[in-house]
């Protein structure tokens, strides 16, 4: 009798465990999995945080003229009429007066094509054109400025026209760029 019982009393607990316990226990294990998670999340971020910190810091230790040096290199946004201004500046070094300049943001971004995202660059293009009257020594001298200054510019054309004189004509168009 005590071993129906006892066996009676084992079968009714394992039917309690299955119908009341058991769908209870697997929530449990699925939150657990879930916690589990969130705490492997948690630990990434903090070494996020960590890294962040870090490279604050060497951020900060950087000299704010070579942190200007850079923005230089491959500035935030374009400013057009500041561009004109900084090679104005290079070319009347050596008498030459820019004329007929223009700034073609347009032509740069061609808005007809459609650009995918992973295909999107990182950086925006403008197109600088412009004319100038100068000697062949003068011209070189500015083209070499052009060449040592910081701002990144590739020179698209270069049309000159000779005369009788010692002066040609030059235009130039050049692309610049600037990180969106």
């Amino acid at each position: 009798m005590k071993n129906t019982t006892a066996l009676f009393l084992l079968l009714l607990s394992v039917a309690l465990f299955y119908t009341f316990t058991s769908p209870y226990y697997e929530k449990v294990k699925a939150l657990s999995a879930t916690a589990a998670e969130y705490q492997n999340v948690l630990d990434n971020l903090s070494l996020i945080k960590e890294k962040r910190d870090e490279l604050e810091v060497n951020y900060e230790q950087i000299p704010k003229t070579e942190v200007e040096r850079l923005a230089k290199v491959l500035p935030d946004n374009v400013d057009p009429v500041r561009l004109a201004q900084e090679l104005d500046a290079i070319a009347a070094r050596y008498g030459i007066s820019m004329k007929n300049v223009r700034v073609d943001v347009a032509s740069a971004q061609n808005g007809a094509l459609p650009v995918l995202p992973e295909n999107e660059k990182p950086y925006e293009k403008v197109t600088l054109a412009f004319s100038f009257i100068s000697n062949y020594p003068n011209f070189r001298e500015f083209l070499e400025d052009l060449e040592k200054s910081l701002r990144l510019m590739d020179m698209k054309s270069l049309v000159f026209q000779t005369g009788e004189t010692a002066f040609s004509e030059y235009r130039i168009s050049i692309d610049t760029y600037w990180l969106k």
